[in-house]
């Protein structure tokens, strides 16, 4: 294969995240039969998605739901960390912006993933989220609580 069509690597497919980021945009990177992985995901929602159209839908559905709709996202400041495996990188991210809820500026660590990427298309992405996080900048603390205090 020459150099021209050479796959992405684990770390581009990472700066492809990072650069939709903004938009709330999640490009086609992901393998047919990829996983999508939130170990520490609120109840109620799924901790593994398999499947790229399955995955994409979420990713949608993530982008235009309630608790992201309150920040307005203003800057993106990703760090990628490579090791000895060419097909994993970690992607930390910390985000700049403005809640909509509030009108308070912010400035939080987001999220961390690690991706295993294979022929320039993840095969599994595992996302550590800042939801806590994400909701106190977003001013939605309080629904965040609501919605765990009738879990348990």
């Amino acid at each position: 294969m020459n150099e021209l069509h050479k796959p992405a690597t684990a770390r581009q497919v990472a700066e492809q995240i990072s650069a939709g980021m903004l938009t709330k945009e999640t490009p086609d990177v992901f393998a047919e039969n990829g996983a999508y992985i939130t170990p520490f995901a609120l109840p109620g929602a799924p901790a593994r998605i398999e499947g790229r159209t399955a995955i994409m839908e979420h990713m949608q559905a993530a982008a235009s739901s309630e608790a992201a709709s309150a920040l307005e996202l203003q800057e993106v400041i990703p760090t990628f960390h490579e090791g000895k495996d060419p097909e994993v990188v970690v992607m930390q991210f910390k985000i700049k912006g403005k809640s909509r809820v509030t009108g308070e500026a912010f400035e939080l660590d987001s999220s961390i993933g690690v991706l295993r990427v294979r022929g320039g298309k993840i095969v599994e992405w595992y996302d550590y989220p800042n939801i806590i996080g994400g909701s106190a900048a977003g001013g939605t603390l309080g629904q965040l609580a609501a919605m765990l205090a009738q879990v348990g």
